[in-house]
């Protein structure tokens, strides 16, 4: 969910066709991640389409996000070795202009469009509307002791938290830890997530989850490191995000043994089989990554290749879709529901791209104009 590669492709050294088209890769994979997840909360997941279960295909939204854990971590660390200016200041105002200037216009529209919905001004609940903005949201219903839910009930917001709180990790880990050893750096990390999620078994909460899935953000950093270095295709060195990722499945699968045994009710979408879930499928995506490279890529261009459209608006895509498309109801007076669903994509991806594109840039620039001012 982050632009950062288009940028470092262009003013980074290695900004040769071949390393480009391999980052390109990326952001198509990006790309889809992203429209999946609208289509997963706008279509039904019983439709059936020239009797191809179209609907059952949509069902994996949460590891949509999973994915997209893995490419910020990769993406954040090749962007990172590859700027000349690794201040902190500098770090900390690409991050948050990144994160912040979208969200604020996603606020607005989420309050904006529930004020719509209900006839009047709403509360505007503040008090969740701060915690939201530090960082603190997540999905309340699916589980336990949750610090703030999302905003106006856009429910995609959880995952910002996370990515935010391991943009803020990340900068004192790779500067401060292990002597820039990327392999001390990562087994500290790894580590860390291993004992925080047998916490997390222990005494469930936010702090401990938070910690739990870093190990799996780190992963992408892990791999980004190693297709720096030209060792991404050593089994050896591919082994220990492989390693550390199953490790952490294997402590959040304590919980849903326990949960069994004791004859309770497990949901797939809620806790403790969904973090069982995300960590699994971090799992099965890294491997999947690595043998599909082994295969060159096969198919690649032909499945994935034309999401690569969507790769520029995917952030906003993905924050926005809630209140412009899933919540909506400016466009109901279109009876024919085909037609509606289009009519509510089209306004979605209409404002990521003048969000994203237009306002987003503008305004970057506008603050780093004042940065450098000051």
């Amino acid at each position: 969910m982050d632009n950062t590669v288009n940028n470092t492709i262009t003013n980074s050294a290695v900004s040769q066709p071949r390393v480009n088209q391999r980052l390109n890769r990326l952001e198509a994979v990006r790309g889809l991640a992203a429209f999946y997840v609208v289509l997963h909360h706008t279509i039904n997941h019983n439709t059936v389409l020239n009797g191809v279960p179209v609907g059952f295909l949509l069902r994996f939204g949460q590891e949509a996000v999973i994915l997209f854990f893995l490419l910020s971590g990769f993406v954040i660390n090749y962007s990172f070795r590859h700027s000349s200016d690794r201040s902190f200041s500098n770090y900390f105002f690409k991050r948050s202009t990144r994160i912040y200037i979208p969200l604020f216009f996603v606020f607005l529209i989420s309050y904006a469009g529930q004020s719509y919905i209900q006839g009047e001004l709403i509360n505007p609940q503040l008090w969740t509307l701060l915690k939201n903005i530090l960082m603190l949201q997540d999905w309340d219903v699916v589980k336990p002791n949750v610090l703030a839910e999302p905003y106006m009930g856009n429910t995609p917001l959880w995952s910002l938290s996370y990515e935010w709180w391991f943009y803020m990790l990340y900068f004192p880990i790779v500067t401060r830890i292990g002597s820039g050893s990327v392999f001390r750096q990562s087994m500290f990390v790894f580590g860390l997530s291993i004992l925080m999620a047998a916490l997390y078994v222990w005494q469930p909460n936010f702090l401990f989850r938070l910690f739990a899935y870093f190990g799996v953000w780190w992963a992408g950093v892990y791999l980004s490191d190693l297709y720096l270095d030209g060792k991404h295709t050593s089994f050896k060195s591919l082994s220990i995000p492989v390693l550390a990722v199953a490790a952490i499945a294997a402590v959040m699968f304590v919980p849903v043994l326990m949960a069994r045994q004791a004859v309770e009710g497990l949901l797939l979408g809620k806790h403790p089989l969904l973090e069982f879930r995300h960590v699994f499928t971090a799992l099965f995506f890294i491997v999947g990554g690595i043998v599909w490279c082994r295969l060159r890529w096969f198919g690649f261009d032909t499945l994935i290749k034309p999401f690569l459209i969507f790769a520029p608006i995917s952030y906003v895509l993905y924050i926005c879709h809630q209140p412009l498309m899933v919540q909506a109801t400016y466009l109901d007076f279109i009876e024919h529901s085909v037609l509606r669903w289009f009519s509510y994509l089209f306004v979605v991806l209409l404002f990521s791209y003048i969000l994203e594109l237009k306002i987003y840039p503008l305004l970057r620039s506008y603050f780093r104009a004042r940065r450098v001012r000051a």
